[in-house]
């Protein structure tokens, strides 16, 4: 792995330290106490753990070299190493060179192969060593023989078990009439008493025989967890609404789902689906996740895995509320993703494996309103898929689908969208992907004149005016403010505004205002600890608020995303019913709101929780952000 980019660009031209430390360099420089000069690398990897400074915890030591700090992990407990594999016959130097540095204590390369030996295989077959803290030697196979049993028990065993497998893979299901003859009679006669299985049109699961498995294929029983059953007719209601461009994008991924099934390993898409409001996007993606979905769980991959469970389309988006409209997830919870994404990019650390399991079988990710994603934010994506599925292909080698429109909401915080070209930040958009436009409008289909007038102020330029058509029917839409219904929604150009307008109308509809202020803490310069402030801080806007006016009955909306596959997110509405207090000092601990969006939620936000409508939204605490 390179340095990050703010070191290379500081270095000269011809400078050659352009390379980060591995693990194996940082073991070559373990400290010389008996206790690390007895490790071998994979002791060092196992019982080891590298922190940032001393003042880590206790027992921490330098490297030598000034590359960094060490310190045993506690209760002596292993780490679960991982190393590479190679044959013994095909590639024995290879082989030898992977046993004599894994288990072979060393402090450079040539005493892996010292001067006299021509090859590893004869220094590990002929070679003699003297260990630290030891007056006589010992042979190199000895020793690399006695480390290696610490870590690879029974490894020539199952090795072998392996290759048998591999060998006699087409018998191996007949062997369970060998070991239960008995049980086999039985099923076999179960199987001859199940009644006849009629086909259902309303249940039938749609075939694909594009990539039917093939006749004299081996019949295999596995224990797997179906996907969520859809009803066909719905499915093939949703695709016969397809126009003709959400079609040809459609069955383009779907050739592509059957290819890569088949095993013909297309190179993956990335394709960007752009189109105004109402154009039918997220019909689109709804058509494409179910059908992808379907193929590509059956890839054999995904069926040699106990569990298939694991999605195989990934949808995605900036904001919580579109990703809840896909039923998907934000891409920052998707892939941990950190809140400030200022470079160097951060890798996943203790979190990869876990994340790694839950997209395994991920090939494809759909990423809804794209044009909220910054380059930044796009970089960090990519760099993110290409550690969890290991390889350096653009976007870790899965296909993205990118969905939105650039006319609409741009990045947060003045970044530049994707679609325009900045030669200080990485481009991945002009490179790989390809535009496709929907044009017809599918929401307003039956008021054509109102869709198209819509169409024109997408694309208008400020200094362009409105023609006197599109301000006759915009007028029609006009209602002077006291006109207006007191309990709709109002919308303003400012969040003043907006402030101003619901404390006057929470005034006007209910008359059991309830104030709740936050509850700050400041450290105290004298006694050092941590005391609460009589009247709370006033934060920025991106601050949790100082004073919350709530009002039993009142309408709310969540400002935060609290729980994405719940629909807590940003933007929800509901209705607030109960405010709980605590029993010890009356003050407010949490609220209970029925939402408009309610669902059976998968997990109540409080363990006290009384009615399963409700959910409870207890305090959260965040740091302030200023000085």
């Amino acid at each position: 792995m390179s340095r990050p980019m703010s070191y290379l660009e500081s270095t000269t031209h011809d400078s050659c330290n352009i390379w980060m430390t591995s693990l194996s360099d940082k073991y070559k420089c373990r400290p010389e106490t008996p206790e690390y000069e007895e490790m071998s690398l994979a002791d060092f990897a196992a019982l080891c753990r590298l922190v940032s400074g001393p003042n880590e915890g206790k027992d921490v030591l330098p490297l030598l070299n000034q590359l960094g700090f060490v310190q045993r992990r506690k209760n002596d407990k292993p780490a679960i190493i991982r190393y590479y594999h190679c044959s013994q016959e095909k590639d024995p130097e290879q082989y030898y060179g992977r046993l004599l540095r894994l288990y072979l204590l060393h402090r450079s390369e040539q005493e892996l192969k010292p001067q006299g030996f021509q090859t590893y295989q004869s220094f590990y077959n002929s070679g003699f060593v003297r260990l630290p803290c030891s007056d006589h030697i010992e042979s190199v196979k000895r020793v690399v023989k006695r480390n290696k049993d610490k870590y690879e028990k029974n490894s020539e065993d199952i090795e072998s078990a392996l290759e048998e497998f591999e060998q006699n893979r087409d018998v191996v299901i007949d062997e369970w009439c060998n070991l239960a003859p008995e049980s086999e009679v039985v099923r076999l006669q179960c199987d001859e008493n199940l009644p006849e299985r009629h086909s259902d049109d309303e249940n039938e699961q749609e075939n694909v025989p594009d990539y039917s498995r093939q006749s004299d294929a081996v019949t295999e029983i596995r224990a797997i967890r179906e996907q969520p059953a859809v009803d066909p007719a719905v499915v093939r209601i949703m695709y016969q609404n397809l126009n003709q461009k959400q079609a040809c994008v459609f069955y383009a991924i779907r050739d592509w789902c059957i290819q890569r099934v088949c095993g013909l390993n297309p190179d993956p898409f990335f394709l960007y689906v752009n189109g105004g409001a109402g154009t039918g996007k997220s019909h689109l993606i709804k058509c494409i996740h179910s059908e992808a979905s379907k193929i590509l769980s059956r890839l054999p991959s995904n069926a040699e895995e106990a569990d298939i469970s694991n999605p195989t389309v990934l949808l995605t988006s900036f904001t919580g509320t579109a990703a809840f409209s896909i039923n998907g997830s934000t891409l920052h919870s998707l892939l941990k993703l950190p809140r400030s994404l200022k470079p160097p990019i951060q890798g996943l650390g203790n979190q990869l494996d876990e994340v790694r399991s839950e997209l395994i079988n991920a090939e494809i990710i759909v990423i809804d309103e794209i044009s909220m994603v910054s380059k930044l934010l796009f970089a960090y994506v990519d760099a993110r898929l290409k550690q969890i599925k290991g390889t350096q292909r653009p976007f870790g080698g899965m296909s993205v689908l990118a969905v939105g429109d650039f006319y609409q909401l741009p990045p947060v915080r003045q970044s530049k969208p994707l679609c325009v070209y900045d030669p200080e930040q990485i481009d991945l958009w002009q490179e790989h992907f390809q535009m496709i436009t929907l044009t017809e409008i599918m929401r307003q289909k039956d008021d054509v004149a109102f869709a198209e007038m819509l169409n024109r102020i997408r694309v208008k330029e400020k200094t362009n005016e409105l023609s006197q058509c599109d301000r006759d029917l915009l007028s029609q839409a006009v209602t002077a403010p006291e006109e207006c219904p007191i309990e709709v929604l109002h919308i303003y150009a400012t969040n003043k505004n907006v402030e101003s307008h619901n404390t006057d109308t929470l005034k006007k509809l209910h008359s059991n205002i309830i104030i709740i202020n936050a509850d700050d803490f400041q450290k105290d310069k004298r006694t050092g600890r941590m005391a609460r402030r009589d009247k709370p801080f006033t934060g920025g806007r991106n601050d949790l608020p100082d004073t919350l006016n709530v009002a039993e009955g009142a309408r709310v909306m969540l400002t935060r995303n609290l729980d994405t596959l719940n629909g807590l997110v940003n933007g929800a509405f509901g209705i607030l019913i109960k405010v709980v207090r605590s029993e010890n000092d009356g003050q407010i601990i949490k609220l209970g709101l029925r939402m408009d969006n309610w669902q059976p939620m998968r997990h109540n936000r409080s363990a006290n929780a009384a009615s399963d409508d409700l959910v409870y939204i207890e305090r959260a605490e965040e740091s302030l952000k200023f000085k």
